[in-house]
Parts: structure tokens; sequence; C-alpha cells
């Protein structure tokens, strides 16, 4: 009985200094605010990413790979293929730089959805009214070797170290092109001069957080004479004129 007594007196005098030191370290922890630490926590699970969805567009309508783009007499189109660099991200608010993205690099892949949404983790709650980026891949990349992630040349978006990065593949089908089973090629790249085709975009955005970006592919095909050019498949001036034409056909809308 004597020890069952010690043995009860132990086990209280454990539990009270168990409840000494809990209350200790929680005065201890408010004096060097770790509050705050865990309120912070709290702030980051509360915030939302911002967040940029990408569509592309033809004749006002939303489309997708081997979708009839236009069915006529002689005059069917399609895409096979549409995949682009979107790089070099900044947003500002009233022409001031407000967050600038690192290390921005974005593949979009129409074939691939998950790359149609840009998510910017590192810029929640963010007040800005103009987004800038560039279509394609800026020349101090292609001469800083060989990268990773999306800039993997084993994305099948890279020439050789002569030509570098393709900025823009677009393939597809054409009744109008003339070449075998009417396919058409525009592989858009060049980072040298006189060749140089990645385009810079400045684009008013409205204020929301989640942003649908639009590329509208009419102005392109417009452009295309089939007869005379139907494959791009390395730099030259044709590839600068189709990236301007491309990079003046974005715009952004509030999703």
């Amino acid at each position: 009985m004597h020890k069952i007594g010690l043995m009860r007196k132990g086990i209280s005098l454990l539990f009270l200094l168990g409840v000494a030191f809990g209350t200790q370290a929680f005065v201890l922890c408010q004096q060097k605010d770790c509050r705050g630490v865990w309120d912070q926590g709290a702030m980051r699970d509360r915030h939302e990413e911002m967040v940029l969805h990408f569509q592309a567009m033809f004749q006002g309508k939303i489309i997708a790979l081997e979708e009839p783009l236009r069915i006529s007499p002689g005059d069917s189109l399609a895409l096979h293929t549409l995949r682009f660099y979107l790089s070099n991200f900044v947003f500002l608010k009233n022409d001031t730089v407000v967050f600038e993205e690192k290390n921005s690099y974005h593949l979009l892949d129409l074939e691939n959805e998950n790359s149609l949404s840009l998510e910017f983790e590192e810029a929640p709650n963010m007040d800005f009214d103009h987004i800038q980026f560039k279509l394609g891949i800026d020349s101090l990349t292609h001469i800083s070797g060989v990268m990773g992630g999306d800039l993997d040349p084993t994305k099948g978006m890279f020439w050789a170290w002569q030509s570098g990065y393709i900025n823009v593949k677009l393939e597809g089908f054409s009744e109008k092109c003339p070449t075998r089973n009417h396919e058409f090629q525009f592989h858009l790249g060049g980072y040298l001069a006189p060749f140089q085709s990645v385009q810079t975009i400045s684009l008013s955005v409205p204020k929301r957080k989640n942003l649908l970006l639009q590329l509208d592919l009419t102005p392109f095909f417009e452009q295309v004479d089939w007869a005379k050019k139907n494959s791009i498949m390395s730099p030259s001036k044709e590839a600068v004129a189709f990236s301007k034409i491309l990079a003046n056909s974005f715009s952004v809308h509030a999703k």
C-alpha cells in the first residue's frame, strides 16, 4: 500500500510538472511571437494563387486539336499541334513592376490540359493592371546552355545550338495546302539577328485573380498564302513576320 501511494504521488507530480512546462512554453512562444508564425501559416492557406488560364480561338470559338476549324468546299482546316513558349512574366501597376516571376518559362501545349493553366504561387493578393510577357525564349537563355523542365530539349522544342529553341510549333491540315496530305508545318524561332523572332506582349487586365488568356489564330491563317508558304522549319524573315502576327493576337479577360 505504501508503494502504491508513492506511485500515485509520483504520477501526480509528473502531471503537475507537465502542466507547468506546457504553460511556460506557451508563454515563451507568445513572447517570441510564435503566434505570428501560426497566423502566417493560416494566411498562406487562405491565399489563392493568381492563375492564368489559356484558350486557343478561331473565328470566335474555342478550338481543340484534330477538331475541324473550318468546313466548306475546298477549304477545310484542322490543327494537329499547337505548342509554344511564354516567358519572362512581369506584373505591373501604374507602369511600376509589382512582381516579376523568377525562372519564368512556360511551355503551353494544347495536347496537355495541365499546361494550359499557369499558377503564380509566389504572387498572392497582388494588385496589378498590366501583364507583360514574351512569346518565345529570349536570346540570353539560348546561349546559357541546355536547360531542364519546360526548357528540356526532349520536349521537342529545340532545333540545335546554332538555331536554339522553337518558340511556336503550329502544325495541321488545310485542304488549300498543296503539300502531300495537305499538311502544313510552322516552326517559328530564331534568336540571332536578323531573325530574332521572340516577341514582347503587354496587356491591360481586369481586376481578377483568375484570368483568361486567349490566342486568336484567325489573323494568322488569314495571312497564310498556302501556295507560297506552307512550311517554316528554320529561322527566317517569314518566321519573324508570323511571330508578330501571333503576338498581336493575344488578349486577356476575366474568367
